[in-house]
């Protein structure tokens, strides 16, 4: 395995890579940091999400910047604010022990300080959004005729949202020898246009389709009616140990809908959509990051950038709108050699969407059932006797010291009575009755489906069965009742 030693950069840079506990380049960083340390060329790099692309720009970047310079040299653009400010904060890390200036702009807030930091600092390198970006290029703040290169990181969902013009916008305030550089997950055709319009004979790094989906992933999908999306959400978060997960939901309207109902059930969640503003955003953010909460609803929009350690778990309410998009929001987990869980909420006429995915990554994606009825019950107590355990610890321990309030005698005088065999039987109704009726009302949430798609053989004749006989008595062809029609002739 290559080490970063082996690779031709100053000891700066090697002591932050250390000190940030970094031996060895991922794979995206080996193919392309050897390449852009080494050539001027335009460089286009595809690699999916988590697997190093910001260290595999940034680390020869930063062996390229003339640290005696106060002007722009390198912009990178990034579709959404939470992104760059990673980005940025990333920089900063690798260029520890460099001189390095660097600053992030983006929309959502306030330009004066903003414009300060841009006048002022005198940064190297501008890390911003397109939008925000070409407001400072307009007001002439921003001056990027001495930069020398520009990084589209992120660049299929920067087109996906409408960044495009932008983006060209941008490029065109660039001198002509500047070096263009771009990571992406996947290649739309957006992406290969804006190659062949805006790229010079580029450099190409792929890692194979083979590695689009982390083999440390377990992806599955579930088909269940609608209707009953939120139950089997609801159900596998119920059934996950140690979660700590995002839910994916392709509106707004949606997040803030499976968030509600989350919370109705018990469930710590935070919301994330693009009608929040900064503040609320970064509250939720360090709610979540700090594990206070242990669930994120979010789009995928506004989960651009969410650089979130350790997620054991994904969750796609209804399939996402594309394969690209199924690709970047698994990617957040089973990173860095742990494991992950992918799952999938379809409804039947929706299934079909998951053998175009398995196709795109190149890996089967599991047909499984919903957690059992039975499970979920077992599980439920379980959690709870849990919880209480080490009141029960407490009580036994400290015996007639246990300290309770007066008001435990209208408690006791209520139920002195009672066999133990009565109390617990009490508790247990007491308890857990809510969540049992609810588990029963709605047993049977999933629809039958086969290996194709389509409902299974018994369903569909029970279907066509029931249209043909609600057709006959639509058109008064209704079957006779017994003995009442004339006999057959023999």
């Amino acid at each position: 395995m290559m080490k970063f030693s082996e690779l031709n950069l100053s000891n700066n840079i090697l002591k932050a890579l250390k000190e940030m506990g970094f031996d060895s380049p991922t794979e995206i960083q080996a193919k392309a940091i050897p390449v852009l340390l080494d050539t001027k060329k335009d460089f286009v790099g595809q690699a999916q999400t988590g697997t190093g692309k910001t260290g595999a720009f940034a680390i020869p970047l930063l062996s390229k910047i003339d640290f005696k310079s106060n002007s722009v040299q390198a912009l990178i653009l990034a579709p959404t604010r939470e992104l760059a400010n990673q980005i940025e904060k990333e920089i900063k890390k690798f260029g520890k022990h460099t001189p390095v200036k660097s600053t992030c702009i983006y929309g959502g807030t306030g330009y004066e300080s903003q414009i300060r930091a841009l006048k002022s600092d005198r940064p190297q390198i501008v890390v911003g959004t397109p939008g925000r970006v070409i407001d400072m290029i307009d007001k002439g703040i921003l001056k990027l005729e001495h930069a020398n290169y520009c990084i589209l990181d992120e660049a299929d969902e920067m087109l996906n949202m409408g960044f495009l013009e932008d983006v060209q916008t941008i490029l065109s305030s660039f001198n002509s020898k500047r070096q263009l550089m771009m990571f992406s997950a996947t290649m739309p055709s957006p992406i290969v246009k804006l190659i062949k319009s805006s790229f010079n004979a580029p450099e190409m790094v792929k890692i194979e389709k083979k590695s689009l989906s982390n083999d440390d992933i377990e992806q599955k999908y579930f088909v269940v009616r609608e209707k009953h999306f939120k139950e089997a959400i609801a159900r596998l978060i119920d059934d996950a140990q140690d979660m700590y997960g995002i839910v994916f939901c392709k509106t707004k309207l949606e997040t803030k809908m499976v968030a509600d109902d989350l919370k109705n059930r018990g469930h710590e969640a935070e919301v994330l959509n693009g009608d929040m503003g900064q503040v609320e955003r970064d509250h939720a953010m360090n709610n979540f990051k700090k594990k206070k909460v242990n669930l994120l609803v979010c789009t995928d929009v506004a989960a651009r950038g969410i650089d979130v350690d350790n997620l054991t778990h994904v969750f796609n309410y209804g399939v996402p709108r594309d394969n690209e998009s199924y690709v970047h929001r698994i990617g957040r987990t089973g990173r860095a050699g742990t494991k992950g869980k992918a799952y999938t909420i379809t409804s039947p006429k929706s299934a079909f969407l998951m053998k175009g995915i398995e196709k795109h990554i190149n890996k089967k994606i599991v047909k499984e059932n919903l957690p059992s009825v039975s499970k979920l019950k077992r599980n439920l107590v379980a959690k709870e006797l849990d919880g209480a355990s080490f009141i029960v610890d407490a009580i036994k321990n400290k015996g007639e010291s246990f300290k309770l309030d007066e008001s435990y005698e209208l408690l006791q005088g209520r139920f002195d009575d009672l066999s133990k065999e009565e109390l617990l039987k009490l508790m247990f109704v007491w308890k857990f009755n809510k969540e049992m009726r609810r588990y029963n009302n709605l047993a049977d949430i999933e629809s039958v489906m086969d290996d194709g798609g389509r409902p299974k053989a018994n369903q569909r004749e029970r279907a066509g069965r029931n249209r043909r006989a609600a057709k006959s008595r639509a058109e008064g062809k209704g079957r006779p009742f017994k003995g009442s029609g004339k006999k057959k002739k023999k």
